[in-house]
Protein backbone atom coordinates (compact mmCIF):
# COMPACT_ATOMS: atom_id res chain seq x y z
CA UNK A 1 0.00 0.00 0.00
CA UNK A 2 2.81 2.39 0.90
CA UNK A 3 4.49 1.67 -2.42
CA UNK A 4 1.26 2.43 -4.30
CA UNK A 5 0.79 5.69 -2.43
CA UNK A 6 4.41 6.61 -3.11
CA UNK A 7 4.01 5.97 -6.84
CA UNK A 8 0.79 8.00 -6.91
CA UNK A 9 2.57 10.84 -5.17
CA UNK A 10 5.41 10.76 -7.69
CA UNK A 11 2.91 10.82 -10.55
CA UNK A 12 1.05 13.76 -9.02
CA UNK A 13 4.28 15.66 -8.48
CA UNK A 14 5.25 15.00 -12.08
CA UNK A 15 1.96 16.38 -13.34
CA UNK A 16 2.28 19.43 -11.12
CA UNK A 17 5.82 20.00 -12.32
CA UNK A 18 4.60 19.98 -15.93
CA UNK A 19 1.69 22.30 -15.23
CA UNK A 20 2.26 25.74 -16.65
CA UNK A 21 0.24 28.78 -17.56
CA UNK A 22 0.58 30.58 -20.88
CA UNK A 23 0.32 34.38 -20.80
CA UNK A 24 -0.33 36.00 -24.17
CA UNK A 25 -0.22 39.58 -25.42
CA UNK A 26 -1.34 39.83 -29.05
CA UNK A 27 -1.10 43.20 -30.83
CA UNK A 28 -2.34 44.08 -34.30
CA UNK A 29 -2.62 47.48 -35.97
CA UNK A 30 -4.22 48.01 -39.37
CA UNK A 31 -5.43 51.61 -39.04
CA UNK A 32 -2.76 54.08 -37.94
CA UNK A 33 -3.13 57.61 -36.68
CA UNK A 34 -0.23 59.15 -38.60
CA UNK A 35 1.14 56.61 -41.10
CA UNK A 36 -0.37 54.53 -43.89
CA UNK A 37 -2.77 51.75 -43.04
CA UNK A 38 -2.35 48.01 -43.46
CA UNK A 39 -4.99 45.38 -44.26
CA UNK A 40 -4.29 42.04 -42.58
CA UNK A 41 -2.55 42.88 -39.33
CA UNK A 42 -5.52 43.13 -36.95
CA UNK A 43 -6.82 39.84 -38.35
CA UNK A 44 -3.37 38.39 -37.64
CA UNK A 45 -3.48 39.35 -33.98
CA UNK A 46 -7.09 38.24 -33.57
CA UNK A 47 -6.36 34.83 -35.10
CA UNK A 48 -3.38 34.32 -32.77
CA UNK A 49 -5.52 35.22 -29.75
CA UNK A 50 -8.23 32.79 -30.85
CA UNK A 51 -5.66 30.02 -31.30
CA UNK A 52 -4.25 30.43 -27.80
CA UNK A 53 -7.74 30.40 -26.27
CA UNK A 54 -7.54 26.63 -26.72
CA UNK A 55 -4.79 26.56 -24.08
CA UNK A 56 -5.20 29.57 -21.78
CA UNK A 57 -7.56 32.25 -20.52
CA UNK A 58 -4.74 34.70 -19.92
CA UNK A 59 -4.89 36.60 -23.21
CA UNK A 60 -4.72 40.33 -23.85
CA UNK A 61 -5.65 41.53 -27.34
CA UNK A 62 -4.80 45.07 -28.46
CA UNK A 63 -6.14 46.25 -31.80
CA UNK A 64 -5.87 49.55 -33.67
CA UNK A 65 -6.28 52.62 -31.48
CA UNK A 66 -5.84 50.50 -28.33
CA UNK A 67 -2.27 49.76 -29.35
CA UNK A 68 -0.61 53.07 -28.52
CA UNK A 69 3.07 53.24 -27.63
CA UNK A 70 2.40 53.56 -23.91
CA UNK A 71 -0.37 50.97 -23.80
CA UNK A 72 1.64 48.31 -25.63
CA UNK A 73 4.50 48.70 -23.16
CA UNK A 74 2.15 48.84 -20.16
CA UNK A 75 0.31 45.67 -21.21
CA UNK A 76 3.58 43.89 -21.99
CA UNK A 77 4.90 44.81 -18.55
CA UNK A 78 1.70 43.63 -16.90
CA UNK A 79 1.76 40.33 -18.81
CA UNK A 80 5.41 39.78 -17.89
CA UNK A 81 4.71 40.48 -14.24
CA UNK A 82 2.03 37.76 -14.12
CA UNK A 83 4.24 34.95 -15.41
CA UNK A 84 6.21 32.86 -12.92
CA UNK A 85 9.32 30.79 -13.59
CA UNK A 86 7.44 27.72 -14.85
CA UNK A 87 5.06 29.66 -17.10
CA UNK A 88 5.21 30.69 -20.76
CA UNK A 89 5.16 34.25 -22.08
CA UNK A 90 3.96 34.89 -25.64
CA UNK A 91 4.20 38.32 -27.28
CA UNK A 92 2.81 38.61 -30.80
CA UNK A 93 2.92 41.79 -32.88
CA UNK A 94 1.64 42.44 -36.40
CA UNK A 95 1.96 45.90 -37.89
CA UNK A 96 4.42 48.33 -39.36
CA UNK A 97 8.06 48.01 -38.36
CA UNK A 98 10.97 50.37 -38.82
CA UNK A 99 14.71 50.39 -38.35
CA UNK A 100 14.99 50.12 -34.59
CA UNK A 101 11.45 49.41 -33.48
CA UNK A 102 7.78 48.63 -33.97
CA UNK A 103 5.17 51.17 -35.03
CA UNK A 104 2.40 51.75 -32.50
CA UNK A 105 -0.96 53.28 -33.42
CA UNK A 106 0.29 56.77 -32.48
CA UNK A 107 3.79 56.49 -33.95
CA UNK A 108 4.83 59.60 -35.91
CA UNK A 109 8.52 58.94 -36.52
CA UNK A 110 11.44 56.81 -35.35
CA UNK A 111 11.56 58.64 -32.03
CA UNK A 112 7.98 57.61 -31.18
CA UNK A 113 8.25 53.92 -32.10
CA UNK A 114 8.12 51.10 -29.57
CA UNK A 115 11.86 50.56 -29.67
CA UNK A 116 13.52 47.17 -29.56
CA UNK A 117 15.36 48.24 -26.44
CA UNK A 118 12.10 49.12 -24.66
CA UNK A 119 10.73 45.67 -25.46
CA UNK A 120 13.95 44.02 -24.37
CA UNK A 121 14.10 45.83 -21.05
CA UNK A 122 10.61 44.65 -20.14
CA UNK A 123 11.18 41.06 -21.32
CA UNK A 124 14.29 40.91 -19.13
CA UNK A 125 12.12 41.43 -16.04
CA UNK A 126 9.92 38.42 -16.80
CA UNK A 127 10.58 35.41 -14.55
CA UNK A 128 9.29 32.85 -17.08
CA UNK A 129 11.99 30.57 -18.47
CA UNK A 130 10.06 30.17 -21.72
CA UNK A 131 9.54 33.49 -23.50
CA UNK A 132 8.37 33.55 -27.11
CA UNK A 133 8.22 36.66 -29.29
CA UNK A 134 6.54 36.45 -32.69
CA UNK A 135 6.97 39.64 -34.73
CA UNK A 136 5.31 40.08 -38.13
CA UNK A 137 6.66 43.44 -39.29
CA UNK A 138 9.06 44.92 -41.80
CA UNK A 139 12.74 44.82 -40.78
CA UNK A 140 11.82 42.62 -37.79
CA UNK A 141 15.23 40.97 -37.87
CA UNK A 142 16.65 44.05 -36.17
CA UNK A 143 15.04 42.95 -32.91
CA UNK A 144 17.91 40.49 -32.49
CA UNK A 145 20.20 43.40 -31.61
CA UNK A 146 17.80 45.03 -29.18
CA UNK A 147 19.17 48.48 -29.97
CA UNK A 148 17.22 51.69 -29.62
CA UNK A 149 17.05 54.52 -32.11
CA UNK A 150 16.77 56.92 -29.18
CA UNK A 151 20.28 56.21 -27.92
CA UNK A 152 23.67 55.56 -29.54
CA UNK A 153 24.25 51.81 -29.97
CA UNK A 154 27.25 52.00 -27.64
CA UNK A 155 24.96 52.79 -24.71
CA UNK A 156 22.36 50.12 -25.52
CA UNK A 157 21.99 47.27 -23.07
CA UNK A 158 22.97 43.69 -23.85
CA UNK A 159 21.00 42.11 -26.65
CA UNK A 160 18.40 39.36 -26.45
CA UNK A 161 21.21 36.92 -27.25
CA UNK A 162 22.37 37.19 -23.63
CA UNK A 163 19.01 36.13 -22.18
CA UNK A 164 18.41 32.42 -21.63
CA UNK A 165 15.01 31.05 -22.63
CA UNK A 166 14.06 33.86 -25.02
CA UNK A 167 13.00 32.82 -28.52
CA UNK A 168 12.59 35.48 -31.18
CA UNK A 169 10.71 34.40 -34.29
CA UNK A 170 10.82 37.30 -36.71
CA UNK A 171 9.03 37.53 -40.03
CA UNK A 172 11.89 39.05 -42.03
CA UNK A 173 15.56 39.88 -42.04
CA UNK A 174 16.81 43.27 -40.90
CA UNK A 175 16.80 44.65 -44.45
CA UNK A 176 13.57 43.00 -45.67
CA UNK A 177 9.92 43.98 -45.71
CA UNK A 178 7.16 41.61 -44.57
CA UNK A 179 4.48 40.97 -47.13
CA UNK A 180 0.73 40.66 -46.81
CA UNK A 181 -0.95 37.86 -48.73
CA UNK A 182 -3.65 39.42 -50.87
CA UNK A 183 -5.32 36.02 -51.31
CA UNK A 184 -5.63 35.15 -47.60
CA UNK A 185 -6.85 36.64 -44.32
CA UNK A 186 -3.34 36.93 -42.93
CA UNK A 187 0.14 38.00 -43.91
CA UNK A 188 2.42 35.25 -45.20
CA UNK A 189 4.34 34.87 -41.93
CA UNK A 190 1.27 34.73 -39.69
CA UNK A 191 -0.61 32.53 -42.15
CA UNK A 192 2.01 29.79 -41.92
CA UNK A 193 2.69 30.39 -38.24
CA UNK A 194 -0.97 29.64 -37.52
CA UNK A 195 -0.98 26.56 -39.73
CA UNK A 196 2.26 25.33 -38.22
CA UNK A 197 1.19 25.74 -34.60
CA UNK A 198 -2.15 24.08 -35.34
CA UNK A 199 -0.30 20.95 -36.42
CA UNK A 200 1.11 21.30 -39.92
CA UNK A 201 4.63 21.72 -38.48
CA UNK A 202 4.43 18.49 -36.42
CA UNK A 203 6.87 16.40 -38.44
CA UNK A 204 7.22 13.53 -35.95
CA UNK A 205 3.52 13.23 -35.09
CA UNK A 206 3.87 13.60 -31.32
CA UNK A 207 1.32 16.44 -31.20
CA UNK A 208 3.95 18.76 -29.70
CA UNK A 209 4.98 21.68 -31.90
CA UNK A 210 8.58 22.62 -31.15
CA UNK A 211 10.57 25.72 -31.99
CA UNK A 212 12.64 23.88 -34.61
CA UNK A 213 9.58 22.35 -36.26
CA UNK A 214 7.87 25.73 -36.33
CA UNK A 215 10.83 27.47 -37.91
CA UNK A 216 11.36 24.83 -40.58
CA UNK A 217 7.71 24.82 -41.62
CA UNK A 218 7.13 28.58 -41.57
CA UNK A 219 10.45 29.55 -43.13
CA UNK A 220 10.19 27.06 -45.98
CA UNK A 221 6.69 28.15 -46.92
CA UNK A 222 7.22 31.91 -46.54
CA UNK A 223 10.41 31.91 -48.63
CA UNK A 224 8.67 29.86 -51.31
CA UNK A 225 5.46 31.91 -51.39
CA UNK A 226 7.30 35.24 -51.51
CA UNK A 227 9.72 33.97 -54.15
CA UNK A 228 12.70 34.52 -51.90
CA UNK A 229 11.86 38.11 -50.99
CA UNK A 230 11.14 37.38 -47.31
CA UNK A 231 13.16 35.18 -44.96
CA UNK A 232 11.88 34.53 -41.41
CA UNK A 233 14.54 34.51 -38.71
CA UNK A 234 14.59 32.57 -35.43
CA UNK A 235 17.08 33.75 -32.82
CA UNK A 236 17.96 33.48 -29.15
CA UNK A 237 19.27 31.13 -26.46
CA UNK A 238 16.72 28.33 -26.25
CA UNK A 239 16.40 24.62 -26.86
CA UNK A 240 15.33 23.52 -30.33
CA UNK A 241 12.71 21.38 -28.60
CA UNK A 242 11.16 24.32 -26.77
CA UNK A 243 7.41 23.70 -26.80
CA UNK A 244 5.47 26.20 -28.87
CA UNK A 245 2.21 24.29 -28.49
CA UNK A 246 1.29 20.93 -26.92
CA UNK A 247 -1.89 19.38 -28.33
CA UNK A 248 -1.81 16.27 -26.11
CA UNK A 249 -4.76 15.89 -23.70
CA UNK A 250 -2.44 16.10 -20.65
CA UNK A 251 -0.22 19.09 -21.21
Amino acid sequence: MKRILFLCLLTLCGLLAEARTIYVLSVGISHYQHIRDLKKTEMDATAIAELYKTHTQHITLLLGAQATHDNILAQLRQTCNQATEGDVLVFFFSGHGGKGGLCAYDTRNQQSMVTYQEVQQIIQTCRAKNKQLFIDACYAGGLREGKSTKQPSSTAQSSFNDNQGVMLFLSSRTNETSQENRWASNGFFTQYLLKGIKGAADTNGDRIITAKETFMYVSTNVVERTQGKQHPVMWGKFNDNMHIMNWNPKR
